[in-house]
């Protein structure tokens, strides 16, 4: 069951081109998991977009509307309203009150589910192939085995570029979609990218490399199709 408990709250005002937010007491909800007990929202500052800047193109969310979500620790769960952030890699959670609240990423064993697509999001420490950083971010979970597809969400923001001469023009700032990428975890738990070439794949797993190359070439998988990927992955988990 759900326990609810009072502490800070953090109440979000929404402001122009970078975001700002107003730090204030922040109502956390808690999962009561035997004796231990894990906090759901977390603390500190997040940020909203502001939908009525009409100078910003795109926004930095995959869905714009909050939509029903089931958060589920373990065999706990309930509904909440949320949405996901991708620019800032944050689940967000709309109060009754009309408060926004983020999720708290460092929470284990989480589940986002959708309710109306089943689209189910996870936290994950992972490595940034741009800067080769150990993050911690969300993916979407598209096969949930030992070795899991997910699918990292992008979104980046570029600022307003004024026009250099007459025969410029000025280009808005915008919030802009990438490319997906497809991960996995490796032997040590973190999420990492999986490469396009497929000997690099095998030998993400030295230890299995020539059974994963051999499968890749019997069952001629190509590393661009996400069913592809399944199949390999679905193999990879029984090894």
């Amino acid at each position: 069951m759900f326990i609810e408990v009072f502490v800070k709250k953090t109440l979000i005002m929404m402001k122009s081109i970078f975001f700002t937010a107003i730090i204030t007491l922040m109502s956390f909800n808690v999962f009561a998991q035997d004796a231990a007990r894990q906090n759901l929202t977390s603390p500190g500052m997040i940020y909203s977009f502001d939908m009525n800047d009409n100078s910003i193109k795109g926004t930095p969310y995959i869905v714009n509307e909050f939509m029903p979500g089931k958060i589920s620790i373990d065999e706990q769960s309930k509904i909440y309203n949320l949405r996901y952030n991708a620019f800032n890699d944050v689940i967000e959670i709309e109060r009754s009150n009309g408060d926004l609240e983020a999720l708290n990423k460092d929470l284990s064993n989480v589940t986002i589910t959708f309710t109306k697509d089943n689209k189910s999001y996870r936290a994950y420490n992972y490595i940034d192939p741009d800067t080769n950083n150990n993050m911690k971010g969300y993916f979407v979970v598209v096969s949930d085995n030992k070795k899991p597809l997910l699918v990292k969400e992008r979104i980046v923001f570029t600022e307003k570029k004024q026009a250099k001469s007459s025969y410029d023009k000025t280009k808005p700032a915008q919030y802009k979609r990438k490319s997906d990428l497809y991960f996995t975890l490796n032997s040590s738990g973190v999420a990492v990218e999986i490469p396009s070439n497929k000997k690099d794949v095998a030998n993400l797993f030295p230890e299995h490399s020539k059974d994963i190359l051999n499968f890749i070439k019997s069952n001629k998988i190509k590393t661009s199709k996400q069913e592809d990927l399944v199949q390999l992955l679905n193999y990879m988990s029984t090894l």
